[in-house]
């Protein structure tokens, strides 16, 4: 029963109560339930309100009670669920669980759990690329964003572009959300057209949650949106690349491969010929642009002169006194 009453307000009356005991074969009536929670509120703190009828749920910020107890397996499990998805969370859902990831964190300081304890300490996740700050996000904006994908209700936000210091208001339909070097992208239709749109949550000065339920596109997937390039930002078709790395950076490409489908010679002055097709991308570009010159493209030739131009501007802006 203690597991059946909810951390937060609004509660749960004893007639619900009831009625969750009963679809888990605990036929006991109404009397006895109201009689085991006041009994259950001196141990526990419970707290009973005064609406009609009463509810009862646990008092705010109240120590979390496992049942059955955390052992270490779960204790580090609540502890890197907080370390590394909890900005994944909608705020109503974290202030719930707290008390998890403050009864875990507790658990594994414990005598028993030292090794466990020791692996928090011991293991990190870091980002291939430069690490930058995390932009601003104000917490209204992100509770109505969440709230909104949450219960698939439709958003009001006020949102400027980059490009603009113009402020729109948009009414959103809030369809997935992606967490990506930091920034937080919504994707989500706007109005009544039917294109995606990717919105960064830390442009939107204010967000107000609506009544009206999202519409949401025949069919979208949120792995197929991402795996069909939905965040290389495709130029057109894919292509097949013939790029010649420098032996450091090509040994790491045979380690970790472009594709499944790659293939690669070794050539006579060392460097390591890549062939593999890939998205003809700005995400394609941008990595190709990061290894300076220890690649040279060699196909598609669109390509190559793409980054040749590119080369050539830097030799000019480098040029200047």
């Amino acid at each position: 029963m203690l597991s059946l009453v909810p951390r937060c307000p609004p509660g749960i009356t004893t007639v619900s109560l009831r009625a969750a005991l009963a679809a888990r074969d605990f036929d006991v009536n109404l009397r006895t339930i109201q009689r085991d929670l006041v009994k259950l509120s001196a141990p526990f703190p419970l707290v009973c309100d005064e609406s009609d009828p009463p509810r009862w749920h646990w008092a705010p910020h109240a120590e979390a009670v496992t049942l059955p107890g955390h052992d270490p397996v779960s204790a580090l499990s609540w502890q890197l669920i907080e370390q590394h998805l909890q900005p994944l969370l909608p705020r109503s859902l974290t202030d719930e669980i707290q008390p998890h990831f403050d009864a875990a964190r507790e658990f594994l300081k414990a005598t028993g759990a030292g090794n466990f304890h020791r692996w928090t300490q011991r293991v990190r996740i870091l980002p291939r690329s430069m690490q930058l700050h995390a932009p601003e996000i104000s917490p209204d904006v992100l509770d109505a964003v969440y709230q909104g994908l949450l219960e698939k209700r439709q958003v009001e936000v006020d949102y400027t572009n980059r490009s603009s210091e113009d402020l729109r208001r948009m009414i959103l339909h809030p369809l997935a959300l992606v967490v990506r070097d930091s920034v937080h992208y919504l994707l989500a239709t706007v109005w009544d057209f039917t294109d995606i749109r990717q919105l960064v949550l830390h442009r939107m000065s204010a967000a107000r949650l609506l009544e009206e339920l999202a519409n949401e596109p025949k069919g979208f997937d949120l792995d197929d949106y991402i795996r069909q390039g939905g965040f290389d930002y495709a130029n057109g078709e894919k292509i097949k690349l013939v790029a010649r790395f420098d032996a450091y950076a090509g040994k790491a490409l045979l380690e970790t491969p472009i594709t499944s489908e790659q293939t690669h010679d070794t050539l006579d002055d060392g460097r390591i010929e890549i062939r593999a097709t890939v998205n003809d991308s700005q995400q394609l570009r941008w990595w190709l642009m990061a290894f300076g010159s220890g690649v040279e493209v060699v196909a598609p030739k669109q390509l190559r002169k793409h980054l040749a131009e590119d080369a050539k501007a830097l030799v000019h802006l480098y040029s200047e006194p």
